[in-house]
Order: C-alpha cells, then sequence, then structure tokens
C-alpha cells in the first residue's frame, strides 16, 4: 500500500492537479506551492502581503464597481487612503441583505476579463446567499486546504472517503469531467446525509474494502459513523479525520478518535468571505492568508461578529463582510502560538442537529443547505411533524414553481425514508430566537 501510494502522489502531484488546473482554469497547484512558501514568511512578512492585497482589492472595488463607488463617495473616504488592515474600519460593513439588495452593482464593470464562477452559500441559518466567486479564491481555498491535511499525513493520491451531498438529488447526475477528476483524485463521495445504522455499516465496509484511511465530511455524519464502529465493536484503520460544516462539539471530537485511534482536524470554512481555517491544537483554528477578520460588537469574554474582507475575489469583492457567524480571538492568548496568520480560538454558531426518524433513518444538518442553495427560497426551516412526518417551512421567492416544490418533496422523501410524510407550509416570514438567529434545522 505505501508504493501504490507513492506512484499515486506522484502522479496526481506532477500531472492529474496541474492538468486540472489547465481544463479546469484553476491555480490550486500554484497556491499549493506558494501557501508553503507562506508559511515560512515573518509575521511581518505576511501583514506586508495582506496590505498589498487589500490595496488592489480597494482600488479595483471603487473604480469598477458602482456599489463601492457611491457608499465611497457617500460616506466620504478615499479609496486611495485605505493603506493597511487597520484602516479596514473606516469601511461600513456589508451584509447578506446588502448583497442580495445591490447583486448587480457589486460586480464590477471589467467582470469579462475576471475568471470567475457562480457560487451560493448554503445558508447556515436557512437563507442562501448567491454570489461570484474569482478563480483565485476558489483555487486558494482549495490548496490551503489540502496543505493542511498534508501536516495530518495525507499526500497527493491518497484515497479518502467524502460524506456530504454526493447523490443528494433525485435523478441529478455529475458531469462526465468533474467525476473522472475525483476519480483520479482517489475520491470515494457518498452521501452523509442518512446515516441510518445500515448505512454506517455499509460505508464501513467500504473503507475496508478500499482501504481507505482517511474521512473527510460533516462532523455530525463522522461522528454518526465512529458511533456505530464502537456501538459494533469494529476496527477500522484511520490515519485521519477531517469533520467540517458544523461545529465539531468535543463529544463528536472524543468519539470520533475513539472509534479510529486518529487525528481529527477540525476545519472551517466560508467561501463567500474567503475563509477556510483549520484547528491543528485546539483552541486555535489557523486562519487562510487570503481573508481578513475583524471583529465588530466585541463582548468581555472576546467574542464578536465575523467581519470578512476576502482579498483575492475581485469577481466580486466583499469588504468587511457580516458573514453571520461569531468568534472568539483572544489576541493575548494568541501572541505566543506558532502561527503567522490570524488566529479564531473558537468558532460560535454553526452547530447542526440531526434528525432521527422512526422508520431508523438519520438526516444530518448541513445536506439541506445544499438542497435550498439553488432554489428559489429565501428562508427555510425543517422540523419534524410528530413521528412520522417532516414539515418544511418555506419563504418562496417570485420565480418560485410547482417544479421546485416536486425537487424538495422527491429529495427530502428520498432520504427520509419509507413511512414519512413531507410536507410543506409557506409562510410570509420567521419569528427570530432570542439570539437574533432563526434555527433552520431542528427536532421539536
Amino acid at each position: 500500500m505505501f508504493k501504490e501510494s507513492n506512484i499515486y502522489t506522484g502522479i496526481h502531484k506532477n500531472y492529474i492537479t496541474p492538468i486540472a488546473d489547465l481544463l479546469f482554469g484553476t491555480r490550486v497547484d500554484y497556491y499549493c506551492r506558494y501557501i508553503k512558501k507562506m508559511n515560512n514568511f515573518s509575521k511581518q512578512k505576511i501583514n506586508a502581503w495582506q496590505n498589498k492585497m487589500l490595496r488592489q482589492l480597494i482600488t479595483h472595488a471603487y473604480e469598477n464597481t458602482e456599489y463601492y463607488r457611491i457608499l465611497f463617495d457617500r460616506n466620504n473616504i478615499n479609496p486611495y487612503s485605505i493603506k493597511t488592515k487597520s484602516d479596514l474600519k473606516l469601511i461600513p460593513s456589508l451584509t447578506k441583505e446588502d448583497i442580495r439588495n445591490n447583486y448587480n452593482s457589486l460586480i464590477p464593470e471589467n467582470i469579462d476579463k475576471i475568471k470567475h464562477l457562480k457560487a451560493s452559500t448554503g445558508g447556515s441559518t436557512g437563507v442562501p446567499l448567491k454570489y461570484l466567486l474569482d478563480i483565485h479564491t476558489w483555487s486558494f481555498h482549495i490548496a490551503n486546504g489540502i496543505v493542511n491535511w498534508q501536516r495530518s499525513g495525507y499526500n497527493y493520491g491518497d484515497k479518502y472517503l467524502a460524506l456530504g451531498s454526493t447523490s443528494l438529488f433525485v435523478n441529478k447526475s455529475q458531469p462526465f469531467k468533474i467525476w473522472m477528476y475525483y476519480k483520479l483524485k482517489r475520491k470515494i463521495g457518498l452521501c452523509g446525509i442518512v446515516m441510518s445504522d445500515k448505512i454506517c455499516e455499509e460505508y464501513l465496509d467500504i473503507i475496508n474494502k478500499h482501504n481507505v484511511t482517511f474521512i473527510y465530511g460533516y462532523a455530525s455524519s463522522i461522528f454518526l459513523l465512529a458511533k456505530y464502529a464502537i456501538k459494533k465493536n469494529i476496527e477500522i484503520y484511520i490515519r485521519a479525520c477531517f469533520p467540517t460544516s458544523e461545529i465539531l462539539t468535543d463529544n463528536y471530537r472524543s468519539t470520533i478518535a475513539k472509534a479510529f485511534n486518529c487525528e481529527v482536524l477540525n476545519s472551517y470554512g466560508a467561501r463567500d468571505g474567503g475563509i477556510s481555517s483549520f484547528e491543528h491544537k485546539k483552541g486555535f483554528h489557523e486562519v487562510s492568508y487570503n481573508s481578513i477578520v475583524n471583529l465588530v460588537d466585541v463582548d468581555n469574554s472576546n467574542i464578536g461578529s465575523s467581519s470578512l474582507t476576502s482579498l483575492l475575489n475581485l469577481a466580486m469583492p466583499l469588504i468587511n463582510y457580516d458573514h453571520g457567524d461569531a468568534y472568539r480571538i483572544n489576541e493575548e492568548r494568541n501572541k505566543d502560538y506558532p502561527y503567522n496568520g490570524q488566529i479564531i480560538n473558537e468558532i460560535i454558531g454553526r452547530t447542526s442537529d440531526v434528525i432521527r426518524l422512526v422508520n431508523g433513518n438519520v438526516l444530518t444538518g448541513p445536506g439541506f443547505t445544499i438542497l435550498f442553495r439553488d432554489l428559489p427560497v429565501e428562508k427555510y426551516s425543517i422540523e419534524i411533524d410528530k413521528d412520522t412526518s417532516i414539515l418544511c417551512k418555506i419563504k418562496k421567492l417570485p420565480d418560485y414553481s410547482e417544479s421546485d416544490e416536486k425537487i424538495i418533496i422527491e429529495t427530502i422523501s428520498k432520504h427520509a425514508g419509507e413511512g414519512i410524510t413531507i410536507k410543506i407550509e409557506y409562510v410570509e416570514d420567521f419569528e427570530l430566537t432570542n439570539s437574533g438567529k432563526r434555527s433552520y434545522f431542528f427536532v421539536k
């Protein structure tokens, strides 16, 4: 297995990744190499690089987007006076509602010259968001993941199991070139939405059969797989697990580590904010260099609302973006930690429940965000309504149609399984919780 891994490492590193970059117009290979160089930079050099990227971003935003020209002029802000990260405090925050209401005016006039893709968030608070993503931001995000995985023993070409939204939709096939890329990458993509005992048993068999040694996916999905392995006393050789998309609770972390006797590398990401982070030591999330993190309304526990600036996203500049998550950052605690970028000590506000159905199926939260992100739905919530019924509440957008309702019912039905009724209720709006947020995935 060691020789096989070495062969695939060389093939993937020297051929597959560069060719994929050529075919898709991405720069993953370049940023993998550049991030490794940056890891050896001094903090002063990292700050200088970020300040340079920030000046370029601000100039570009002012000169090429209607939104920022109006914003800066209305607030008497000279864009050319923004020199360093500390100057960001002069610029008003950008909310998700601002993006929705000013979508076209946030798109640069020279967008045809910028390689980009259309993207959307899953809506971790139940409100999906569409935006444009510069190919450099996308490439940096992917590359940062690879570099951090490598620190946990992963090599190019190692097989890994991905528990995500694979096969989420009914009758929706994956484009051939994407399928082939993941095949060559040796990724085994499985659905992490339904995690019944039967499914967990099948997945553990796949891990053994294919000699998989790394697991990536929803934190709750990996936890349920680990919990089943412990219950059935099944020994699995795993080198590292990479949970994402949800808060990794202490219970999740300890259960995964106990089941697989492996490193558990917690990760966090928000591509709309350009940010990714990895927690190699508990309590210290190492933030990617391409995003500037500031806190707003910080309390006496060093917790504040996230304000993110994606430095490389020229396709839709998001400056001082209020992402919706809250972070704890203790600068005094972080000053001696051996990382030259920014550090977040705790991510607040991304916990998903799991829904346990009477037929034995267990549904995890993040999959629903994937379902709704590309549908004309402004807000939604998922509830268990009695033992055998799932109630989906929806606030529609104007172009919502019967075909969208059909997609929602068929998709949820597929994963909920036999004996579960799916009901849809259309609402004008949702009540907020005491924290000001609405739970999108919960059990009554």
